[in-house]
């Protein structure tokens, strides 16, 4: 079925230097880096990333995407148990929560009356993917 459509392909070429309905020639590729066709290109560009801004605006203030709740609520913590389910430690007005998360459910796992974790202690430090590396591939020291 495929191979249908190679001779198409072939004419391709001839195609695009034949002449449109108007009798005017496609553009030569010397048109193509001039000033003006470079500038409409550039119009373009710029009217379809407004109008792509411009969409992703709206969609912020149809679904309320962004709004802030306050600083009333925030994640603690957060640990993947899956591929696609999570624990995650939600601190909500000075209240520690446990939430297990799964696609299209979200569950609360325990209420902690005192916080099971210091809100001023330090988070561990995040270990560089050279220094895992460097363990895997035997070398002790320091990554290069």
């Amino acid at each position: 079925m495929m191979f249908r459509f190679i001779p198409l392909l072939l004419c391709l070429p001839t195609l695009a230097s034949a002449q449109t309905d108007a009798g005017e020639t496609l553009p030569r590729t010397g048109d193509l880096f001039s000033l003006s066709y470079l500038g409409q290109v550039a119009l373009s560009l710029a009217l379809v990333i407004a109008l792509l801004v411009g969409a992703l605006w709206v969609i912020r203030r149809m679904n309320g995407v962004g709004t802030a709740v306050g600083g009333q609520m925030r994640v603690v913590s957060s640990m993947g148990l899956g591929q696609r389910e999570r624990a995650v430690l939600v601190n909500v007005g000075g209240q520690h929560i446990l939430l297990g998360v799964a696609p299209g459910r979200v569950a609360t796992l325990h209420v902690f009356d005192e916080a099971p974790v210091a809100d001023d202690e330090p988070p561990t430090p995040q270990v560089s993917f050279s220094e895992v590396w460097s363990n895997v591939m035997g070398k002790k020291g320091a990554a290069s």
